[in-house]
């Protein structure tokens, strides 16, 4: 029995499609990436920043990873560096359904696989996990391309010894209050994949949120419009605010550690307890079920 991680590393991939020409998305084939090699190209740049700093997740934006590089290569980089990896598929045609055609966007989450009495590990685990809501700038994209955005209405929650609980949330689906209520006293960590201009908004959200449910949140944006950045429930303003890129077009992969045991006891402890360095829990965190 593995015991519960005293910190984790994260980094977060910030890559964005703002280099790729005034044709980005292939509208014949679901809107799709036409140059899936180039974003691919990005990405590995992230992942070698995720394997020199020795991190434990990877994070890259909304709508960053080509479907054909997550089907035959994040699992094996996966394994080879034992790093759990998320992000954002580019869009893909689901279905048809009544002449009208249905686009998915999904995030995926990525764990190496379970070792064997070999040492040979099993293939790593891949789970895809549709977007509960299109934005209304996405939306009306969609439309314009000749698609129709699917919903989704299930919220995926992830358990594991060695570190903790956490979610994963697509862009506006971090907005939505219904969610912040079930999540709270439930996850020590909660990452969001965001393709988002407002930014002064979701650094907001994530300034409340953090104290709200208690734990470390990471949101990583495309690079488009930069904003990416991580909170974490200390006491001090200044530490709180872990990380935040400023400034739009700008590719960078930043690796972070964040405490989790101790997020893990203080949500479990009295409110009247004292955590040195560490923020209250919100007066109404003892009374959640």
């Amino acid at each position: 029995m593995k015991e519960m991680k005293e910190n984790i590393k994260i980094t977060v991939g910030q890559i964005g499609s703002f280099d790729l020409g005034t044709e980005i998305y292939d509208s014949k084939n679901g809107l799709s990436y036409k140059n899936p090699k180039e974003m691919w190209r990005k990405i590995r740049k992230a992942l070698e920043v995720a394997k020199q700093d020795g991190a434990d997740f990877l994070v890259l934006p909304e709508v960053s990873v080509p479907r054909k590089y997550l089907d035959t290569h994040i699992p094996e980089i996966c394994n080879e560096h034992n790093l759990m990896i998320i992000g954002g598929v580019e869009f893909y045609h689901k279905y048809t359904r009544n002449g009208k055609k249905f686009i998915q966007n999904e995030a995926f989450i990525a764990v190496p696989g379970a070792e064997k009495n070999s040492g040979a590990k099993e293939r790593a685990m891949v789970w895809r996990i549709p977007k509960l809501y299109p934005a209304s700038v996405e939306e009306n994209f969609i439309k314009e391309e000749g698609y129709h955005f699917s919903p989704s209405n299930k919220l995926y929650l992830f358990k594991s010894e060695e570190y903790g609980n956490w979610a994963v949330l697509i862009c506006v689906d971090y907005l939505n209050l219904p969610i912040h209520q079930i999540l709270q006293k439930k996850v020590q960590t909660l990452f969001i994949v965001a393709f988002n201009q407002d930014l002064n908004y979701y650094y907001s959200i994530s300034d409340s949120l953090h104290r709200i449910l208690y734990c470390n949140i990471i949101v990583c944006n495309v690079a488009d419009y930069g904003g990416s950045h991580v909170y974490t429930p200390l006491r001090e303003s200044y530490l709180r605010e872990v990380m935040k890129l400023h400034g739009n077009k700008i590719e960078t992969a930043v690796t972070v550690k964040l405490p989790l045991k101790i997020i893990k006891e203080i949500q479990n402890s009295p409110r009247e307890k004292n955590f040195e360095g560490y923020a209250k829990k919100p007066s109404d965190y003892e009374y959640i079920r």
